[in-house]
């Protein structure tokens, strides 16, 4: 384990891992030993969308930058890169509630229906759902779409993202190009 801590992982590699990242390939990791390796999705937000913000900064703010600067080991896109992992997962997420409150869910009276059957395979479209005579009818409530706390957190976390990149630029701006 000790020989994975001390091995540096060479320029040209992590340059080649960040520029396949501001591309959108968000589901990679770089190790010292294995080198830039695909990710299993593990949640199922992972497996939905990438909301890549990357490419706008660096257009925005990279444009006067160096390969290096840009790409490499300190460079912007190595900034920005927790940002984008965070920023994604929000924007998943936030889908991800979107989806399933729009399902809603069926309130019914105990003993009405068969809730078993109910709960194993749900409500889909077209389904006949019987209940008992004179029980009440069952109702499709609606989750209430709450989803502001969604929309600040990936604002919030948009704005860090300019002001990272305005500041790299800033810093940067009177370094000599190579």
């Amino acid at each position: 384990m000790e020989i994975l801590k001390q091995k540096v992982i060479p320029a040209k590699k992590v340059r080649q891992f960040y520029k396949r990242f501001a591309n959108g390939e968000q589901n990679i990791e770089l190790y010292p030993v294995f080198g830039i390796i695909e990710q299993d999705r593990r949640y199922y937000w992972q497996s939905i969308r990438v909301f890549n913000l990357i490419p706008t900064f660096i257009h925005l703010y990279g444009k006067d930058l160096t390969e290096e600067q840009l790409y490499g080991r300190h460079g912007l896109v190595s900034l920005l890169e927790p940002f984008q992992r965070d920023y994604n997962r929000i924007m998943n997420l936030h889908r991800e509630h979107i989806e399933f409150a729009t399902y809603g869910y069926m309130a019914v009276e105990d003993g009405s229906v068969d809730a078993d059957e109910l709960c194993e395979e749900g409500v889909m479209a077209g389904k006949i759902i019987l209940y008992r005579q004179g029980a009440r009818t069952p109702e499709v409530k609606k989750d209430t779409l709450n989803t502001k706390h969604y929309t600040e957190s990936a604002e919030f976390i948009r704005s860090q993202m300019e002001e990272i990149a305005l500041a790299f630029e800033k810093a940067n701006k009177g370094v000599k190009k190579q």
